[in-house]
């Protein structure tokens, strides 16, 4: 086994100490649950559709959803469409205001 050049080390080296400091400047700020889980609600309906489809184009769906379909039938897709409605809804609704 060959070991790491010193180059190599002076990277990684950099790249730990960007990532630590870079984790206590963030963890300095105390997001409340909009601000963690919804982006603040700043972000509009095509970015979250967008990003339920990317999350949702995965290796197990296009094997898990035609094998749940073929096992159950065609109705295990309304779990892919109730999903997006639901967090289309979810993140559109107006905030209340208030911060826990």
């Amino acid at each position: 086994m060959t070991s790491l050049a010193t180059l190599d080390l002076v990277v990684i080296g950099v790249y730990f100490s960007v990532l630590l400091v870079l984790c206590l400047r963030v963890t300095r700020r105390a997001p409340d649950t909009d601000e963690l889980f919804l982006a603040g609600r700043s972000l509009g309906p095509a970015v979250i559709v967008l990003s339920l489809f990317a999350s949702n184009l995965s290796s197990t769906t296009l094997i898990g959803l035609p094998g749940a379909a073929w096992q159950s039938g065609i109705s295990v897709a309304n779990y892919e469409w109730m999903a997006a409605l639901v967090l289309l809804a979810a993140s559109t609704r107006p905030s209340t205001g208030t911060s826990n």
